[in-house]
């Protein structure tokens, strides 16, 4: 599954409306739970650990998406 569709689920949008910019003030179902189970889909599906930094410093989708480059993932 690729960075996009997973944001999609967690999201609730089409992922031809999955941006960089997109912040929990954007999205009505991103709260702490289901934020917590993007990132473990997230870590699941890219075979990655997250840092407790790394997620609560998160502050947009394009933050998860440049710590997984960092981690290697091709995202």
């Amino acid at each position: 599954m690729t960075f996009n569709q997973l944001a999609s689920r967690f999201l609730k949008l089409p992922e031809d409306q999955i941006r960089d910019e997109l912040t929990p003030q954007d999205i009505p179902d991103w709260d702490s739970m289901n934020y917590l189970i993007f990132i473990a889909d997230l870590e699941k599906a890219f075979n990655v650990s997250f840092s407790m930094d790394e997620v609560v410093n998160a502050k947009c989708i394009g933050d998860l998406r440049t710590a997984l480059a960092a981690k290697g993932a091709a995202v």
